[in-house]
């Protein structure tokens, strides 16, 4: 299986912190996606080109201890719904001890927009790819962020057996 993991960049941003700690522990594809509209828009779909099965893009949700497992991304009135399966990941983030929400509402802004764009992308040109996006909360609300990449890294393992 082919698998891409992404996040958004900086320094203190829980995202890139969790791709960080899943780079040092994996040979997984990790792309570290630009705090730009347009680019983490480009940069998503470049690597949609390759056929990746799975795409787990992550960003950070502010005032939250919850992880939020993204069904559907809005843009301009349309709302396009992803067909990744959360079940496993849920079970597994919950079994870490993780409250996990399952939510209709990527937000309005960077994330929103590059799940949106990552779906659309998917739609147009018929991909099969699976494409998730997971909201973690911001890094002082996480406990043990090395711990929540552990599970994570858990989670991929079960999409390449």
């Amino acid at each position: 299986m082919k698998i891409l993991i992404a996040g958004f960049e900086g320094n203190d941003n829980s995202a890139k912190i969790l791709l960080d700690n899943i780079k040092q522990k994996s040979n997984k594809d990790i792309l570290y996606l630009k705090n730009d509209f347009e680019m983490s828009s480009e940069q998503i779909q470049q690597k949609l080109l390759k056929n990746y099965d799975y795409v787990l893009i992550f960003g950070q949700k502010p005032n939250t201890n919850n992880v939020y497992l993204e069904n559907n991304a809005t843009l301009n009135g349309i709302t396009l719904v992803t067909d990744f399966y959360y079940g496993v990941l849920k079970e597994k983030l919950e079994n870490s001890a993780y409250k996990v929400e399952s939510s209709c509402d990527a937000g309005n802004y960077l994330c929103n927009n590059v799940f949106f764009r990552a779906l659309l992308y998917k739609q147009e040109n018929n991909l099969k790819t699976k494409v998730a996006f997971v909201h973690i909360p911001t890094i002082e609300n996480i406990d043990d962020i090395k711990d929540l990449s552990d599970s994570i890294l858990n989670y991929v393992k079960t999409l390449t057996d």
